[in-house]
């Protein structure tokens, strides 16, 4: 053989090696392909996942009944985790299910056959196990239906300490935490539970804690009286007393802070028969007559009197036009929703709690707060009296010259109230509280005109 036939020769088993040498490793991965291919078929590939599930060497038909005993199959999940007992719903109620069709042909579809072999593939060389989560269909109208009405069986509102007072003794009433559930919490926690097979969730609750603290309140040192007045009831009228017992409970345990303004209109609000108010005697003009929420005026008047022993802030105070019997003249402050109020305002350092009692006939008011450093004295002065004018009415029905009372007048008076501070003994201020006029009522005679008897004799 030539030389050249022989390089020829041996360029071209040259060139077989090396297309074998390239080929038979693309040769020997189709095989292996087709072989792990042909292995699986109608099965799903090993390292695949439903919801931390294998279903790996599975059927597809086994694998659907396997989801169907482990997910499917449920119908009910229950809500726990509050001391009330557990909540159970259908889901078909909470408007959440499987969607299996979706479900299957997402395993399908990554598990098997040659849409799902690229993944295999993939997972053949180190990209780790495919886990597919299952496909829920979800109608948020309904769901979102029954975390509202679960919210409201669940969730409390917060209730801030209080203090009750009962005569001259205080009690702190515990604050209470509240709690909000946490409805979009929820929805996760609810399908994440269902994506793992569980037919239990806990309720994720939110503390919320009281505006005011049984502590808090304990710290401001409102358990002695500092300050109380006390008025007489007159028992005859049971209407009267009423309403008062009624706006003395209105305002006790009303706490004010520094600088707070109180307004007995604000507190009491409108005075109506559906709050359990009654007629009593009020003052129209110079008479008396019944009125809704008569014996209000004593309730504000007795408050008054202790603001004032309290050495607090007078913002608006007006006295009644005729002088009332159950205080001395410049000592009373009168009502009338809309009108005429009581204002005073919280001028101490500290917080003050305004207490209110009736017991047996007397109406008492005490302020709540640290000892007083100072005493308070109210006095009166510069009294002027008004004699009642007089008028007559001629009446044919008596003789001539006869005189009968009808209406006894009630004195008028001007009059100026003084609030003296006093400390160590010693005056420090004397401050000017009202200049008050008192009108007089009229008295009113009836006189004769008529014939005398001497006069129907002759007749």
């Amino acid at each position: 053989m030539h030389l050249k036939e022989r390089l020829t020769t041996a360029l071209h088993i040259k060139w077989v090696r090396l297309l074998l040498i390239l080929i038979l490793p693309f040769f020997m991965a189709a095989l292996a392909a087709s072989a792990d291919y042909y292995c699986y078929r109608g099965r799903i590939y090993p390292g695949v996942y439903f919801n931390d599930l294998p279903l790996g060497g599975m059927k597809l038909t086994d694998a659907e009944a396997k989801l169907e005993e482990e997910f499917f199959s449920m119908e009910r999940i229950t809500f726990i985790g509050v001391k009330e007992k557990p909540r159970t719903f259908a889901l078909t109620r909470l408007g959440v299910a499987w969607d299996r069709q979706e479900t299957m042909a997402a395993i399908t579809d990554a598990g098997t056959g040659y849409r799902g072999y690229p993944g295999r593939v993939q997972r053949l060389f180190g990209d780790g196990p495919l886990s597919i989560k299952g496909r829920l269909k979800v109608q948020n109208d309904k769901l979102d239906r029954v975390f509202d009405g679960l919210a409201k069986k669940v969730e409390k509102h917060p209730r801030d300490a209080t203090l009750e007072v009962k005569g001259a003794r205080v009690t702190i009433i515990e604050d209470r935490a509240g709690r909000t559930l946490l409805k979009d919490k929820l929805k996760q926690e609810l399908f994440a539970a269902l994506h793992k097979g569980r037919s239990e969730v806990a309720l994720p609750l939110k503390s919320r804690p009281a505006g005011r603290t049984a502590g808090e309140l304990a710290a401001y040192g409102i358990d002695n009286v500092m300050a109380a007045f006390t008025t007489t009831i007159t028992p005859a009228l049971p209407g009267r007393v009423h309403n008062i017992k009624l706006g003395a409970e209105a305002i006790n345990g009303t706490l004010l802070f520094p600088g707070e303004l109180f307004s007995f209109e604000a507190l009491v609000g409108e005075i109506t028969r559906a709050k359990g108010y009654r007629e009593a005697p009020v003052i129209v003009g110079e008479e008396l007559r019944p009125g809704l929420g008569g014996g209000l005026c004593q309730v504000s008047s007795t408050l008054y009197n202790a603001a004032l022993l309290g050495n607090l802030e007078i913002v608006e105070r007006l006295n009644h036009s005729q002088t009332i019997g159950y205080l001395p003249i410049g000592r009373d402050a009168t009502i009338s929703i809309g009108s005429v109020d009581l204002k005073f305002r919280n001028s101490r350092d500290h917080p003050i709690l305004i207490g209110a009692e009736v017991s047996g006939e007397q109406l008492t008011f005490r302020l709540f707060g640290p000892p007083m450093a100072e005493k308070v004295e109210i006095r009166t002065s510069d009294i002027v009296r008004l004699e009642p004018p007089v008028r007559t009415e001629e009446s044919k029905a008596l003789a001539g010259g006869e005189k009968k009372l009808l209406k006894q007048g009630k004195a008028g008076y001007t009059v100026k109230t003084w609030r003296i501070i006093y400390r160590r003994g010693k005056e420090v201020s004397r401050e000017l509280l009202s200049h008050d006029r008192y009108r007089p009522t009229t008295t009113v005679y009836r006189i004769g005109i008529g014939p005398t008897a001497d006069e129907s004799e002759d007749d």
